[in-house]
């Protein structure tokens, strides 16, 4: 007993939501599956009066108690909506009153049935009947959809409300959470160096540090101001020389053949500067990277 009890209440919380009264759940649940049960029991007797012979007592009989449980299934129905969901004071009057009229035109009904149904004589039982049930259900049916549209609302109306503070705790979440990663991302960038493409920068000049012995502050100046400033200009075989030097330096073979105009050494060392240079880009493969690098910067820093 105590399984089917557990079953109402979750199958309650699921599709309305927190009962007010535990009793409501046993009692909307019993008024809707005994209307059910009695719309199915009167309508199937109906049928069965059918097979019997048009007329008799058992034929009348039968009708009649169809006809009975039939108005009863119905409103049993539209007040089990009432009950179950959380409704107002007022509508749960308005319900009962109509249920006061479908139960007062039953009542008709089994005194009027089958013999005073239909008369010659002033209004007939069935126009009291149908006028006092019609009255009952539909008024039923009014407070069962004023309590349908109130709780659709309510449902309506209650995740809006509660989704702004939801909102409010992301929001706030998610300016922690960047705060966050900002100073992880400073943390982890203090000391580190960035460069382009993986090839770390190398410093290219060095640095001499001279240790002079400690001289006499005071210098001859009758020297320095009696010497003279001679200018010496260096002939093409200086030049040469120079030139040739400077590829053995890097590691290039000496040239032995000497340039005698100014235009022929002016081509020797932009050959040697080019040649410098291409010595260099083998040296770093910066240069082969050189294009990727500008398209990657452009199109991300400009």
């Amino acid at each position: 007993m105590s399984g089917y009890r557990d079953r109402l209440r979750s199958i309650y919380r699921d599709y309305i939501g927190e009962p007010d009264k535990e009793r409501d759940i046993y009692i909307g649940f019993g008024l809707f599956f005994a209307g059910v049960t009695l719309a199915v029991v009167g309508f199937g007797l109906f049928l069965y009066s059918n097979v019997l012979e048009s007329g008799s007592t058992l034929y009348w009989q039968i009708r009649e108690i169809a006809l009975v449980v039939g108005f009863i299934g119905l409103p049993s129905v539209l007040l089990s909506v009432v009950v179950l969901l959380p409704v107002g004071f007022k509508t749960r009057v308005v319900s009962a009153a109509g249920t006061v009229f479908c139960l007062a035109a039953t009542v008709i009904l089994v005194d009027v049935f089958p013999y005073g149904w239909t008369t010659s004589e002033g209004i007939n039982g069935s126009v009291w009947t149908i006028s006092v049930y019609a009255t009952g259900l539909v008024t039923l049916v009014a407070s069962t959809g004023a309590a349908l549209v109130a709780h659709y609302l309510e449902r309506a109306t209650t995740p809006a409300e509660s989704a702004e503070p939801v909102d409010s705790a992301e929001s706030e979440s998610e300016s922690v959470s960047k705060a966050d990663v900002d100073s992880d991302i400073e943390q982890a960038m203090e000391g580190a160096e960035l460069s382009w493409g993986g090839v770390e920068q190398q410093p290219k000049t060095k640095r001499l540090n001279l240790d002079m012995p400690d001289t006499d502050s005071d210098l001859d100046q009758t020297a320095i101001e009696n010497s003279e400033a001679t200018t010496t200009r260096a002939d093409s075989n200086d030049v040469d020389d120079a030139v040739d030097g400077l590829r053995q330096l890097q590691g290039g073979q000496s040239n032995t053949d000497r340039s005698t105009g100014t235009e022929e050494q002016v081509n020797a060392l932009t050959e040697f500067r080019n040649e410098q240079a291409e010595d260099d880009d083998v040296e770093t493969g910066v240069e082969g990277q050189k294009g990727l690098m500008s398209r990657l910067r452009s199109l991300f820093f400009e």
